[in-house]
């Protein structure tokens, strides 16, 4: 059963200011793995999965999953893996599902219930093994039911009602009596589960689903973290985001700590129950300025934007904190812009596109580009053109985030969202590149058809196959650092990079590109590096915001496909 792994002590109690929580127990530096946790209690796929992931290593398989042959509901990759997890919680839960099948026609078992049922099956065993006892703050998400200081449509998470539905449905589904002492001991479960659980997302794999180790949840939150934690199958991996020392505390974000102080706090206050007083919260910092306080800028050297004084003195017009009027405005559009668009067809994701960036044009005119809902909106505008087969305009709207979002937001080199939009930019040059080079590029509108003589103009300068070669060498060089080497965009760009260097009549820029990798001082190296990279890169940059202008400023755009 879980325990605590010997990297980290465990200090404090329930009652003492800041709770219980994990210190180092040695000195780490940025992107080592402080520890992993690799017997959860709980480790689920989502119910619309479950079917075709392995519902016991949680890994891709190349193989075509196996259905239980008792509730042939959940599928393992392998017969180790469906007796592992029989042994650990299926052989009882497989009745639980048995009864789902035969009460629900057909429905699955929602997630959050299915977790509460094996929270309920181990819960004897998981506090008698690990001596945690989780917290649960029941009283506190009964007197938001209560009318308490949120009102309960306000919730983030589930409302009190939602709570008792899944107690109800778990003891319904466990064939116990629906006594008030089992719904009371349900009700306390799921309130434990949404506390101390995570959100097990892989996106690169199409995985989302529940995660909760008693250990992990003992870390404690802050919106400036040291630390931040992948998942890799059933194992949590926790990393450093830069140095710690001996008996120094760790912390994480429990959210998305790029998103406003006035919706953390919310978040927090409501799923969570207590209000977050950490330097950025207290101060109100923005993302600019958190990272012109991180104390390894020179990490970035192996960057796209390899200067530290970029980030120690960004080319904004201000800062979020000292204009009030833009501050109502992020806070009043920032949730209203946040909703992915992945899903919807084209015409109306193109509207909401354009409503998005006419909300952004304050953001704009300050040249507060990392400032959400801003790079929330590009990102979403990079998506369409690359679903649209239009590359060259998804790649330069890569680069302006590449250059002026990402570095801000995530000022730490191997943040697997910075590195994951570095590998973008290696991919996309390619495939433009090779769309220029063939003559298949886009075409539209008198003012499109102006920014693709612009892109062209770069791309007949550019050398696109060392541009990809490079950001490619820079995800692969970050790329244990930010998830681990089974990561899938880690592997598929280590492919990538082998058939690039393969390529005859490239020794030059494969030797110039050596020497910039290892980080020397070799003069001729970074002149390269900064003529051959550095500058296309800029180049595609800076025809973003003409694109979004183009095609989402102030008019509906017409979709087009190349």
């Amino acid at each position: 059963m879980p325990t605590i792994p010997s990297t980290l002590a465990l200090h404090g109690t329930p009652s003492s200011p800041g709770g219980r929580h994990l210190r180092a127990g040695q000195s780490f530096k940025p992107g080592d793995a402080i520890a992993y946790f690799t017997e959860p209690c709980i480790a689920i796929p989502d119910a619309p999965t479950q079917a075709e992931v392995c519902n016991s290593c949680l890994l891709p398989s190349s193989s075509a999953p196996r259905l239980c042959t008792g509730c042939k509901t959940i599928a393992y990759c392998s017969i180790p893996c469906q007796k592992a997890d029989w042994a650990r919680v299926h052989k009882e839960e497989c009745k639980v599902f048995r009864r789902v099948q035969a009460a629900a026609q057909g429905q699955p078992l929602p997630t959050p219930v299915r977790a509460l049922v094996q929270m309920l099956l181990l819960a004897d065993k998981m506090e008698s093994s690990t001596g945690l006892r989780l917290e649960s703050h029941v009283e506190d998400f009964r007197q938001h039911a209560a009318g308490g200081p949120v009102p309960e449509e306000r919730l983030e998470g589930p409302s009190w009602r939602d709570l008792e539905l899944q107690a109800m449905g778990a003891v319904h589904y466990l064939g116990r009596e629906a006594s008030l002492h089992n719904i009371a001991n349900a009700l306390e479960a799921a309130c434990k589960l949404q506390v101390n659980s995570f959100s097990r997302l892989d996106p690169d794999a199409g995985q989302t689903g529940l995660y909760m180790h008693p250990g992990l949840a003992m870390v404690n939150h802050s919106c400036t973290p040291s630390a931040f934690v992948q998942f890799i199958g059933r194992k949590a991996v926790l990393r450093a985001y830069r140095s710690m020392q001996e008996d120094e505390e760790v912390t994480i974000s429990y959210i998305a700590c790029e998103s406003h102080r006035s919706h953390r706090q919310k978040t927090l206050k409501e799923r969570y129950h207590f209000q977050c007083n950490c330097p950025r919260c207290k101060d109100d910092l923005d993302v600019y300025e958190v990272g012109q306080a991180y104390p390894h800028l020179d990490l970035n050297r192996l960057t796209l934007t390899p200067d530290p004084n970029l980030y120690r003195n960004p080319s904004t017009s201000g800062s979020l904190r000292s204009d009030v009027a833009l501050q109502r405005v992020v806070d009043e559009t920032f949730l209203e812009c946040s909703q992915p668009l992945t899903g919807m067809d084209f015409a109306e994701r193109a509207k909401l596109l354009g409503h998005r960036w006419e909300k952004c044009a304050p953001l704009r005119k300050a040249k507060l580009y990392a400032i959400e809902p801003l790079p929330r909106t590009l990102s979403e505008a990079s998506i369409y053109f690359t679903e649209l087969g239009r590359f060259s305009h998804s790649l330069a709207i890569s680069c302006f985030l590449a250059l002026n979002c990402d570095p801000f937001q995530y000022p730490v080199p191997f943040h697997p969202f910075r590195v994951k939009g570095m590998m973008a930019v290696g991919r996309l040059i390619s495939n433009t590149g090779q769309g220029y080079a063939t003559g298949t590029a886009s075409q539209g509108s008198t003012a499109g058809q102006t920014l693709e003589a612009r892109l062209k103009q770069v791309f007949e300068a550019t050398d696109s196959i060392t541009v990809a070669q490079a950001a490619l060498m820079m995800g692969v060089w970050w790329g244990p650092k930010a998830h681990s080497e089974e990561w899938q965009p880690y592997q598929e760009a280590i492919e990538v990079l082998k058939d690039v260097e393969t390529l005859p009549g490239r020794a030059d820029e494969k030797k110039m590109l050596s020497l910039w990798s290892k980080g020397g001082q070799d003069l001729e190296a970074q002149l390269f590096f900064e003529h051959a990279i550095l500058k296309p890169v800029q180049e595609l940059a800076s025809l973003a915001l003409d694109i979004m202008d183009t095609e989402f400023g102030g008019q509906q755009s017409l979709v087009r496909r190349s």
